[in-house]
């Protein structure tokens, strides 16, 4: 129940400490400006713990008015208890724009704290999650995971897809590639695919992904290597592993395509996997002189028939 009267308060009387108080304050310039200007046209919400009394909702508001030197206007709201008062927060800012790491720090608050059925329904309604939704399956599998891992899911390092194939990995086994993630920034399909490739390795040779980072040396970063070639060349060797196939082919490609170029400035890529067969021919020039040369080469590049060669690479995969 809600008292509709509008008190007022020095902001030193109101405690803002509350763990319940789950989303940052937004204060800024601008707003303290606003608060300066037109003043605070909507109450904080408080509640009463025993003689002190407690912030549900407004942190911004009460520290603008602390920094300008006004009190603040709030109103009692009936949440004696820890789980009361943070959904009383979190309907408060329903309409704050919600990132993982928030929804994370929301999703740990209440673990434990009440069922999962409530869980799903109530608290995850309030973060614009549906009831059943995927996404809400994937925040219960990440909940499951030591407290250790929530650093690189609120980094955005790690994608939250990826929970469901890290949550079939051994304890051992997390804490070994955790440090790939501490590392390096990871998209959706490159971190799905990584973990899929040691997790199915470490199935078929019957050894634990820990001991297989170990036998192959598979740094998580490399001296001057830039974040998006490290994750790169970390998928091309979990790949490697998984399929040996791949890398015979891996390697073959490599081969054709040096001695496509030798002797000249050209350079050919594959366009996205190389067993589409596919790529990219390209080369840089400055002059009129060197443009005239890779010309040339052009001419001779293309009487090659380790083209053939290369385009049956796509066809046999």
């Amino acid at each position: 129940m809600t008292d509709t009267q509008i008190y007022s308060f020095d902001p030193a009387e109101i405690d803002c400490c509350g763990e319940w108080l789950l989303y940052p304050s937004l204060l800024d310039d601008e707003f303290i400006s606003s608060i300066k200007t037109v003043g605070q046209l909507v109450p904080v919400l408080l509640a009463k713990n025993g003689n002190k009394v407690v912030l549900l909702a407004g942190r911004s508001r009460v520290l603008a008015a602390e920094k300008l030197g006004l009190n603040v206007s709030g109103i009692f709201v009936d949440a004696r208890e820890d789980i009361s008062r943070a959904l009383v927060h979190m309907e408060e800012n329903r309409r704050r724009v919600i990132d993982d790491a928030l929804k994370l720090t929301v999703f740990r608050f209440f673990h434990n704290r009440v069922s999962e059925e409530e869980l799903s329904k109530r608290v995850a309604s309030l973060l614009g999650i549906k009831y059943k939704d995927r996404e809400l399956k994937l925040w219960f599998e990440w909940l499951r995971l030591p407290l250790e891992f929530d650093d690189i899911l609120k980094s955005g390092k790690f994608p939250l897809a990826a929970v469901s194939i890290l949550s079939k990995f051994s304890d051992d086994d997390k804490k070994a590639v955790l440090p790939y993630f501490e590392k390096l920034g990871w998209s959706r399909s490159n971190a799905v695919n990584f973990l899929t490739w040691l997790y199915e390795t470490s199935r078929r040779d019957k050894k634990s992904v820990a001991t297989l980072i170990s036998e192959y040396d598979l740094s998580p970063v490399k001296e001057n290597e830039s974040p998006k070639d490290g994750v790169a060349r970390l998928c091309k060797a979990a790949k490697q592993l998984r399929s040996p196939e791949y890398s015979k082919l891996l390697k073959t490609h490599e081969t054709i395509v040096a001695e496509i170029c030798t002797g000249t400035k050209w350079r050919v890529e594959s366009a996205g996997n190389f067993e589409t067969g596919e790529v990219l021919l390209q080369t840089r020039f400055k002059s009129r002189e060197v443009l005239q040369k890779a010309v040339e080469d052009l001419n001779s590049i293309q009487k090659s028939g380790d083209w053939d060669k290369l385009f049956e690479i796509g066809r046999d995969k």
